[in-house]
């Protein structure tokens, strides 16, 4: 039947065959080029996300290892991010769970609560991000937004991802209207364009040939050379119709794939800092697969443990365990671990030559998109030095500069758990008041230097009485205390402040001089003179203040009844 068909309208019929078949491929090529270009927003969205992110977990380091404090490095991490900006409508903002935003391009937006902020549907936009990166960490989402300076609605996609240690939610938004305004318009005009061809078909046949079918192979060809990643030359062209908006969607699509290519090389560069600073970390880096096996270690690993890489790559931590902690404290560690992802904290580790150390442990698991663990990043230092200031200030704070005996708040504490120790065990506890006499002569005659020779004297001497068990004060000046626990007999406390008071008379030599002093001790027993430290205290102090009045250089032990009334 075709056969016997007018050329004219063969021809037509054919080229209206053939515009339908190249239109349906041309509708396909568009709508691959559209998934495409929304892919590669997508895409851009989560790099631009993924770079902020990698500036503020750099920060959260520097929190984590003690560089900065927490509010400071959150400050920073803001300020870096503040600094991302890759086009007027493409920008990384960050908000926490509240929701309030802490970084956004638009200035009266930062500090805002945007709970009541709702897209074109009705839908909490970032009640929305905050589901979604608290679900599962990440995720795009897609909803109509006016653009600034326009009222009308545009199709918008945002990447969102949290991050969990600080609670916060970082997204990026792109518009997309571009894609389906491109799609849209070359769809209309090549419908048009096939139903005129179909009407005059005998006058558009050379038309097709010169002007659609070979310009659309050019381009398919281009497309093809594109998609394989071959640099592809595309000129800017005049036309109106759908070969011209295919040539500017495929200008556009290298356009992008350049871009893409930039973010790429970006990514790579900051993947050499990473690299960069991994190397040069004074913490120690350790990563291992999901077996737990080591990957990786960095320079600083080998400095703290002394083990090299060949000596540990491939084997289990274990090779560092020092035996301190036994399999509950390791049970409970991989317990945490499995449920939140991080474990940080306090561990003793041996190095390979034998030496057990402290260090601070943080541990991460690395997590598919799936969300499952496929390795961990442990980060450790060496803090025996700060332990070592820390036992060092904990002692300063405690004692006596002078002396190096407890001072009045050690004794004070010292003395409460003493008596808590005593009451479970149904014990006696004897306190000592020692007040030196004439001490202050020795200051006013012989000076300041020898008094506090004489002071340090009297602590030895102290030590040298009671047992080595037992708590020696300073309270001040010349007041000083004892604290025998587990006291058998009243007469035992009786005894050892007569030893006081003896070792007290004997002669103190500074330098070339000799000073004399001598010691009034009052004593109070738990519980005969009080249940508490400070009934205890008072009658102690009151029976060393009668042994004062009666004569000085003594011993007097508290009575309940007189000593009370003197106390109050």
């Amino acid at each position: 039947m075709i056969v016997n068909l007018r050329i004219g309208a063969r021809l037509s019929l054919i080229v209206v065959i053939l515009l339908a078949a190249l239109g349906g491929v041309s509708l396909y090529a568009l709508h691959e080029i559209r998934d495409r270009l929304m892919a590669e927003r997508q895409s851009q969205s989560r790099i631009m996300v993924q770079g902020a992110l990698t500036q503020i977990a750099r920060f959260y380091a520097m929190e984590k290892d003690g560089i900065l404090p927490s509010d400071a490095a959150q400050k920073m991490a803001l300020r870096a991010v503040d600094t991302l900006r890759y086009g007027p409508d493409e920008y990384v903002w960050v908000n926490d769970s509240r929701p309030v935003v802490l970084s956004h391009p638009i200035e009266s937006m930062v500090g805002r609560n945007v709970d009541d902020i709702r897209d074109m549907d009705g839908r909490p936009l970032f009640r929305e991000f905050n589901r979604i990166s608290a679900g599962s960490g990440r995720g795009i989402l897609a909803y109509k937004w006016p653009k600034p300076n326009d009222d009308v609605p545009q199709l918008k996609v945002s990447y969102v991802e949290g991050f969990a240690p600080w609670g916060w939610t970082v997204g990026s938004g792109i518009y997309v209207d571009d894609i389906d305004a491109a799609y849209s318009e070359v769809a209309r005009r090549f419908g048009w364009f096939a139903l005129l061809a179909a009407v005059i078909s005998s006058a558009v046949a050379w038309l097709v040939a010169s002007t659609i079918t070979r310009p659309l192979s050019a381009i398919t060809h281009h497309m093809t050379r594109l998609a394989s990643g071959q640099n592809v030359t595309v000129n800017e062209t005049g036309r109106a119709d759908e070969v011209g908006e295919l040539i500017r969607a495929m200008a556009a699509f290298k356009r992008h794939l350049a871009e893409k290519e930039q973010f790429r090389e970006a990514h790579d560069s900051v993947l050499r800092e990473a690299g960069t600073v991994f190397n040069l970390i004074n913490d120690a880096v350790m990563v291992t697969d999901a077996r737990n096996h080591i990957k990786l270690v960095n320079p600083a690993f080998i400095h703290i443990t002394g083990y090299g890489p060949d000596e540990v790559i491939g084997r289990s931590p274990s090779i560092l365990a020092s035996g301190r902690h036994d399999e509950a404290f390791y049970a409970a560690m991989w317990t945490q671990l499995a449920a939140t992802g991080a474990w940080s904290g306090e561990i003793w580790n041996r190095s390979k030559s034998g030496e057990i150390y402290p260090e601070w442990l943080s541990i991460t698991a690395i997590r598919d998109r799936e969300g499952r663990a496929t390795g961990y990043v442990a980060t450790f230092s060496n803090i025996s030095e700060r332990k070592r200031r820390e036992t060092r200030m904990r002692w300063q704070a405690e004692h006596d500069a002078l002396t190096g005996l407890a001072n009045r708040s050690h004794f004070e504490a010292s003395l409460a758990m003493t008596l808590a120790e005593a009451r479970e065990n149904r014990d006696q506890v004897a306190l000592l008041y020692v007040d030196l006499d004439g001490f202050k002569q020795v200051n006013d005659t012989m000076g300041h230097a020898a008094g506090d020779t004489v002071l340090a004297s009297v602590a030895k001497r102290l030590h040298e009485v009671v047992r080595a068990d037992d708590l020696v004060a300073r309270l001040g000046g010349d007041e000083f205390a004892v604290v025998i626990s587990c006291l058998h007999r009243e007469s035992d406390a009786q005894a050892i402040a007569e030893k006081i008071v003896a070792r007290m008379s004997d002669p103190f030599v500074v330098g070339n001089a000799t000073a004399h002093i001598g010691a009034s001790v009052g004593i109070a027993l738990y519980p005969a003179h009080g249940d508490t430290s400070e009934d205890l205290i008072l009658a102690a102090d009151a029976a060393m203040y009668r042994r004062k009045q009666a004569g000085r250089n003594g011993v007097t032990l508290a009575t309940p009844m007189t000593d009370g009334a003197l106390a109050s």
